[in-house]
């Protein structure tokens, strides 16, 4: 990436050097032929002018490269290109006066007095100081530009890795639950026990084919949710029961993997069971305007201190500001004094 920008720069550098010295010449020949005469010697004489100029400033690019003047205080850097310019002004002038003299002879009565050097070498200077100017400016605006560049870069390198841990909290956070759930009926009932691991199993597919995704369709999405419920509901036996009110234009819109299973384990284990007679769990999905609003409702009460623990529920909300910003929201309330809502919403221009 680096040599590809450097390649770029140098190429932006020639074009600019090529079209600018060619500008010059191009505006003083017209000036000199409209005061003076156009003729060849006009031509001859502003194209070494503009020779020497263009190699000269070329030159004094590779010394402020070498010296890294772009590192320098403003202070500095303006003494710099003041002295610069003046320098680089006096030996232009002591280049092209001597050739220039064959085109354009010195007349008797206009000789070339000190006073007439000064003013073109003053002038010479004025436009080595302006192709600076133009150089820092340029060299300034494409280092702010890069910094930028880095700057997003690193803002997506570093939400990529927080997504990977995130990512790496709920497997283990899941995998502990379930692995618990089976333990309990290895002995008691080993026939759903190896129903369990076979729910299980599945379970740990979808993990590995999508955890490594930023987003999945909620379609996938309910289908591990499934699976989950029906592993689920084998502990709880006719204690667990549910149901899915989803709107069928919303299959296909895209969410963060593992947010709508994430918040049935978290209604399981704040509502479900916690209740002696168990309860129910319904997952609605719908569009509001530009936005997919997916809740899960399950019976039992939101106890003071609930929201916002746990390490599902907060891997949930930040995977959601991670990958939609401030836009996004997970909210978990009672809804009465039955059901508790947990939801979230995810702009669809996202």
């Amino acid at each position: 990436m680096q040599v590809l920008t450097h390649i770029k720069r140098e190429k932006l550098y020639w074009l600019s050097q090529i079209f600018g010295w060619g500008g010059f010449f191009i505006i003083q020949t017209a000036v000199a032929a409209y005061f003076v005469s156009f003729s060849w010697q006009v031509i001859a004489g502003y194209a070494n002018v503009t020779l020497v100029g263009f190699i000269l400033t070329h030159i004094y690019r590779g010394y402020i490269k070498r010296k890294q003047w772009l590192n320098l205080s403003l202070t500095n850097l303006a003494v710099r290109i003041s002295l610069a310019s003046v320098l680089i002004a006096m030996l232009w002038a002591v280049i092209v006066l001597p050739i220039n003299s064959y085109y354009f002879p010195v007349e008797e009565d206009k000789p070339l007095t000190l006073g007439i050097v000064l003013v073109i070498t003053m002038n010479l200077s004025i436009v080595v100081l302006s192709w600076s100017m133009i150089y820092f400016i340029f060299q300034l605006f494409v280092n702010y530009k890069q910094s930028e560049v880095e700057k997003w870069q690193l803002e997506a390198a570093v939400k990529d890795a927080e997504l990977i841990a995130l990512k790496s909290q709920v497997n283990p956070h899941f995998i502990f639950n379930s692995l618990n759930n089976i333990r309990s009926l290895v002995i008691e009932n080993p026939e759903k026990a190896r129903d369990m691991i076979t729910h299980l199993s599945g379970l740990l597919r979808y993990s590995i084919q999508f955890n490594n995704k930023e987003r999945v369709s909620l379609e996938d999405e309910l289908e591990i949710v499934q699976n989950y419920l029906n592993l689920e509901s084998i502990q709880f036996e006719d204690r667990l029961q549910y149901k899915l009110e989803i709107k069928p234009e919303t299959l296909e819109m895209m969410i963060p993997p593992m947010a709508i299973q994430l918040l049935v384990e978290n209604a399981i284990k704040h509502g479900i069971s916690n209740l002696p007679e168990g309860g129910l769990i319904n997952i609605k999905s719908s569009l509001n305007k530009d936005h997919l609003i997916v809740e899960v409702i399950n019976t039992g009460q939101l106890k003071e201190g609930i929201q916002g623990t746990g390490i599902g529920l907060r891997n949930a909300s930040d995977r959601l500001k991670l990958l939609f910003g401030k836009l996004s929201d997970l909210t978990i309330k009672n809804m009465d004094d039955r059901f508790v809502s947990a939801s979230f919403s995810i702009p669809l221009n996202k």
